[in-house]
């Protein structure tokens, strides 16, 4: 048995009547051991937290198949009581299973943020950090835009990206709903500032007010919003009427969430006899 890592695909042969583990060649293997409880974990050098993630995957799998059908129509074209249970660890958090070469489950790890990386992109109060803003980029479809930034449109309201807040400066006679309506954009804009500076969770830009706003704002800046664009460090994309980062599915701004998976796999790789 090899080390375990991102990239490690293992298949192993499941008996249903047993609910046993064994190799496809009948020879000795620690993870078997490991799963069908010969072989305590911190007893194995070779065993890792990757292994331990196949364990409990396979554990779950096997459960959510007995109790809710999971892979019911790969289950009705077996013959016998063996199937082949094929793991394949795509990066460091994702896990996924299949039975007889279908896919059926995915296991994703949970990594865990730093209290200081819990404080940046939690809150909504901290400084900027596009301080010297450039514009918009056609030919990257980029902009860059932060503190010293000012904003009119001619309905009586300025909008001035300061330090750390969008401050509005109104003249002349507005109703309370033009009000209103400018507070929902200072709120869009400086959520779509700290969003594009990677402090933010996208989910905070995405009120049913200010979204909207800021999709009429960047096209008015000139970025075209049907295909990926660029605002400050973040790669953009607008999925179900939303302002995203491209490819992230997790929320936490991506080069806060590269960080902990860093860690989570350098702790993934070490021993089970180490931990």
């Amino acid at each position: 048995m090899g080390i375990s890592g991102v990239g490690s695909i293992h298949s192993y042969i499941y008996n249903m009547a047993t609910g046993k583990l064994s190799t496809k060649d009948g020879s000795h293997d620690e993870f078997v051991e490991y799963f069908n409880d010969n072989l305590k974990g911190e007893d194995s050098d070779a065993l890792n937290g990757f292994d331990q993630q196949r364990k409990s995957g396979i554990k779950k799998m096997l459960s959510l198949m007995e109790e809710m059908g999971l892979g019911k129509n790969t289950l009705d074209t077996l013959q016998g009581d063996e199937m082949e249970i094929t793991s394949e660890m795509a990066d460091a958090t994702t896990c996924i299973f299949s039975i007889n070469g279908e896919k059926v489950f995915t296991v994703n790890g949970a990594v865990k943020y730093t209290p200081e990386e819990i404080s940046v992109f939690g809150r909504l109060d901290h400084p900027y950090k596009t301080t010297h803003p450039t514009g918009y980029d056609p030919v990257k479809n980029r902009l860059s835009i932060g503190v010293g930034n000012v904003f009119e449109f001619g309905n009586g309201y300025k909008f001035t990206v300061e330090r750390d807040r969008v401050r509005i400066d109104s003249y002349g006679k507005g109703t309370a709903e033009d009000y209103q309506n400018a507070g929902s954009f200072a709120f869009g804009l400086s959520a779509l500032i700290h969003f594009g500076d990677q402090q933010a969770f996208s989910a905070l830009h995405r009120a049913t007010v200010s979204t909207p706003m800021m999709l009429e704002f960047l096209k008015e800046l000139g970025v075209d919003t049907s295909k990926e664009f660029i605002i400050n460090e973040t790669k953009c994309e607008v999925r179900n009427g939303r302002i995203e980062e491209v490819g992230n599915k997790v929320g936490v701004p991506s080069s806060i969430h590269q960080k902990a998976v860093e860690r989570y796999e350098k702790w993934m790789y070490l021993p089970l006899s180490r931990r």
